[in-house]
């Protein structure tokens, strides 16, 4: 039972005040305090003798920790303000100060669901003894690695505490997921930073779990410092893992570099932990990092002063980059319709002389939808004249009649024109913006003004800690003064248990490569911290389970009723993350690229990642080739004809082998090219180029059809963002290439790319004018030459919400397609060669597809589709209409689709159909 107050009374010898058990009453009075004994006897005390507490509150059921170490002796808590006592039962403790040595948590309630977890895991562990890890040779006293892994998994998940409410476990096995305060003083970004990079430090220290997606060449180990230097700065501890240890290591030399090696413990397995203990070296902090209280408190203010200018900074240099990512698509596309529209310079010249308004972008759009609706057989009407002459200046009417063929044309390059120099003009003018503001001083200043508040908080941290001698077999049981020195733990995911003292919480944990980390591993990490910051990109590759140890998961899941959100097999941390929380969890994209030429991340870009990363990169060249071989792949996962061609391409370019690497997607192929490739070159299995990168890369496709574990979309993303400079792929010519299969739009997206005179196969369908559509459709939201609503008939309102909403967004198959409306025929057709008079009057008038599919990233068109009003095509001026629509384009070889507006079960009828004309080409 808790005592309503705790007295402390002066010694008179030793004037220092003691704590008294024995004291029944105070009374304060006038006089001071009036103290009555257990005995009955009462004394009056003054003031200054007496140190009074009343009862505050209390707290039961509750874990007690002192220094991070649980007291097992006590549950119940009686605060008394500066003081508390802690009791079980009538066992009471004296008073304890009230400080941050100690914490006072909950005990956990419910522990069914983590007991059902861990020992899903355990059984996973236990079954298959094939988790693989980098375990020394020397340490598996002659068994299985792998076994040694599951060995050293399972103690750790036996010693999980499950009753500690404190740990990212047990917020992850419940689904919670606490945001924090953000710290009072300002961030700091000693290392550099970006936009996304600055948000992904300021998301990951206001949340207990939270997740850094970077794609290739974003800048994830940059990101990772900044986050290590602010946890510094706000004396937290902090573990970084991953299944390899290159990549943390890449950490700990980043931070070498810069003169922070003090800082960091390079632990892990035994191996690591010798070599970091046998080369241990006196933590020593440049006197240089010094500088006094006041000019500290000014290098805060301006940081934070700094801080502010740039975010817009920030802003503008993204929309910089965009703008010139607009450019080169528009550029590119440009160059496709001057190649398959092609317009006399001539012609050109005298067409530019017959308007005298002033062109923008969108008034030729205007007019392309004007032309479309004027009849040059036919008298044109007074509002025509108007129009051609008020808006375009165009005084000369007979120019529509003389130059019917090239009208359009002509609009359709203006449009490009225009557009174009409208980008160019936007550019100048965010390049001027950046340059007056001063952004490449702000952020030079930005980042010293950091480095320089990091540095002074580093020289006062390490300038009062006395010297310690650790080694490898005493370093634990005085983690916490090591802890102190090396505030930055380095380790495998599978040997950070095994690297602290147990029961021992860091502040915070990263996962690096967060993708290939499985979530028995991650757990357990978890079960090591407080807060968990995930890093890794979901387009990555991800771990590799064999069908066994799938099948034993899949029984396992059953019988412990493990959610979906926890199954071992299909989900990596990251994917189990997003699973759990949804939208409870902050994701930040690091979405500023800096690695690779811009057309080479660009199909990645458009392909993975839904042109959300902004490309900060410039080059000149055409970073593609391919190289056809004659023979397919046989039998076997290797092809020696690609062998050959790969070695014979190399000898001939004399490539220097530290800037080529060669890749496959078999390890039988990558083993026969390094024996086969000039002494030096690398070769291996884009599995292991994960993480990596070369100047050239090699891709070897070694199979003459598309699989499904070649054309696995993490795989071909690792495999092209690999590559800095320039991307060859070597591949049988007779290979077929589906829309949407990711080795087919790949070979597309290389084609479209190259010059359109060299690369464009000359067929009797053009490739889609993607951006004049997409403009086109923008202007005319409420006009079309048929008077009708852009918005459509009801019928097309439907289709079309069904098409964009329900079958491309939710469909993978489908994430290389992309829709637009009104398509012209006129547009479409590249030879009129086949067609009749009357034909190709239909063709030229505004005859249009209701809905054109095409794949995205090389501008194919893929299917029509068209809809049929039931009372509007029984006419049979309509159906001579569609007749000829659906002649023209059999001709041309487009797939068709009609639906009726009294049809049914639509959806199901476009997905069967795009599906086969996606497999037609």
């Amino acid at each position: 039972m808790n005592h309503p107050f705790i007295v402390y009374l002066k010694n008179k010898t030793s004037s220092q005040f003691e704590y008294k058990r024995d004291v029944s009453s105070v009374i304060q009075t006038d006089r001071g305090y009036l103290i009555t004994f257990s005995k009955g006897k009462s004394y009056t005390y003054g003031t200054d003798k007496v140190r009074y507490y009343p009862f505050v509150s209390t707290r039961e059921d509750v874990r007690i920790y002192e220094n991070g170490k649980l007291n097992k002796r006590y549950n119940t808590v009686d605060n008394y303000g500066r003081y508390l006592i802690f009791r079980n039962g009538d066992n009471c403790s004296y008073p304890i100060e009230n400080n941050a040595d100690i914490e006072i948590s909950d005990t956990k309630k419910n522990v069914g669901q983590t007991e059902s977890v861990i020992n899903y895991f355990k059984r996973i562990l236990k079954e298959n003894n094939d988790v693989s890890f980098d375990i020394p040779i020397e340490e598996t006293d002659n068994k299985n690695p792998n076994q040694i892994s599951s060995e050293i998994l399972l103690k750790a998940l036996e010693d999980i505490d499950i009753l500690d409410l404190r740990s990212a476990l047990s917020k992850y096995i419940d689904g919670v997921n606490p945001s924090m305060e953000s710290p009072n003083e300002g961030l700091i970004y000693p290392f550099g930073c970006n936009e996304s990079q600055k948000l992904a430090v300021e998301t990951t220290l206001s949340h207990s779990i939270s997740i850094i997606e970077g794609p290739p060449g974003t800048g994830k180990t940059q990101t990772i410092l900044n986050v290590i230097a602010n946890l510094i700065l706000q004396n937290k501890t902090v573990a970084i893992v991953s299944n390899n240890n290159s990549a943390v290591f890449n950490v700990r030399e980043k931070l070498a570099k810069y003169g922070y090696g003090m800082v960091v413990a390079s632990l892990g397995n035994n191996d690591n932990k010798a070599l970091f203990f046998d080369n241990l070296e006196e933590q020593i902090v440049h006197q240089d990092f010094k500088v006094s209280e006041e000019r500290l408190t000014n290098l805060k203010n301006e940081v934070r002063s700094l801080d502010s200018i740039l975010t817009t900074c920030f802003q503008y240099r993204n929309k910089l980059a965009v703008l010139k990512t607009k450019l080169s698509d528009a550029e590119i596309e440009f160059g496709h319709i001057k190649t398959e529209q092609p317009l006399d310079q001539n012609i050109k010249s005298v067409l530019d002389k017959k308007f005298y308004r002033k062109w923008t972008a969108n008034k030729t759009l205007k007019l392309k939808d004007l032309l479309s609706v004027v009849d040059v057989e036919s008298q044109l009407s007074i509002i025509h004249k108007l129009r051609f002459i008020l808006q375009y200046g165009l005084f000369d009417l007979k120019t529509i009649i003389q130059y019917s063929e090239e009208l359009p044309v002509y609009v359709n390059h203006k449009f490009y024109e225009l557009y174009i120099a409208n980008l160019k003009n936007e550019i100048s003018g965010t390049e001027n913006w950046l340059m007056s503001n001063d952004e490449e001083i702000n952020l030079k200043h930005f980042v010293e003004r950091s480095k320089a508040v990091f540095n002074a908080t580093l020289f006062e941290k390490y300038n009062r800690l006395e010297k310690v001698e650790f080694a490898i077999e005493n370093y634990r049981s005085q983690f916490d003064t090591f802890i102190e020195r090396y505030p930055v733990i380095l380790s495998s995911t599978l040997s950070l248990h095994t690297s602290i003292p147990k029961g021992y919480l860091f502040d915070y944990l990263i996962i690096d490569e967060a993708s290939q980390v499985d979530i028995i591993k991650s757990a357990v990490c978890f079960s090591c911290c407080r807060n968990a910051i995930v890093v890794g990109d979901s387009m990555q590759l991800t771990h590799i389970v064999d069908k066994h140890s799938q099948a034993a998961a899949e029984q396992f899941q059953a019988e412990y009723n493990i959610s979906a959100v926890y199954d071992y097999v299909k989900k990596n941390i990251l994917d189990s993350l997003k699973n759990l929380y949804g939208d409870n969890i902050k994701s930040v994209l690091l979405k500023e690229h800096y690695r690779c030429h811009p057309t080479i991340i660009g199909f990645c870009n458009k392909k993975y990642y839904n042109n959300n990363l902004v490309i900060m990169t410039s080059w000149d060249n055409h970073p593609f080739r391919i190289v056809y071989t004659n023979v397919a792949g046989r039998s076997g996962n290797y092809n020696q004809k690609q062998i050959d061609e790969t070695d014979e391409y190399i000898q001939k370019r004399k490539f220097h082998h530290t800037e080529v690497g060669v890749i496959a997607p078999y390890r039988s192929h990558a083993d026969r090219l390094r024996k086969q490739l000039p002494n030096g070159t690398e070769a291996d299995t884009i599995h292991k180029f994960q993480g990596r990168e070369k100047d050239v890369v090699i891709f070897n496709t070694v199979k003459a059809e598309i699989n499904p574990f070649i054309d696995n979309p993490n795989l071909i993303n690792v495999a092209v963002s690999r590559a800095v400079k320039e991307f060859i792929v070597i591949m049988p010519k007779s290979m077929k290439l589906p829309h949407g299969t990711n080795i087919g739009d790949l070979i597309r997206y290389i084609h479209y790319t190259s010059d359109p005179n060299e690369t464009i196969v000359k067929g009797s369908i053009r490739s889609v004018f993607d951006l004049l559509y997409k403009e086109y459709n923008r202007v005319f939201i409420s006009f079309f030459s048929s008077n009708r609503n852009i918005k459509g008939s009801p019928a097309e309102i439907i289709i079309y919400k069904l098409l964009n909403e329900n079958i491309l967004l939710n469909n993978a198959q489908f994430s290389s397609i992309d829709l637009v409306r009104e398509y012209r025929l006129r547009d479409l057709v590249r030879d009129f060669q086949p067609f009749s008079e009357d034909e190709i009057r239909f063709i030229k008038k505004n005859s249009r597809i209701d809905f054109l599919l095409y794949n995205k990233i090389d501008k194919t068109p893929v299917l029509a589709i068209e809809v049929d009003g039931v009372s509007f095509h029984n006419n049979v001026l309509q159906q001579e209409r569609d007749n000829k629509k659906n002649h023209i384009l059999k001709t041309i070889g487009l797939p068709l689709l009609r639906l009726s507006t009294d049809g049914h079960n639509e959806e199901a009828r476009i997905i069967e159909k795009l599906n086969a004309a996606m497999r037609l080409h």
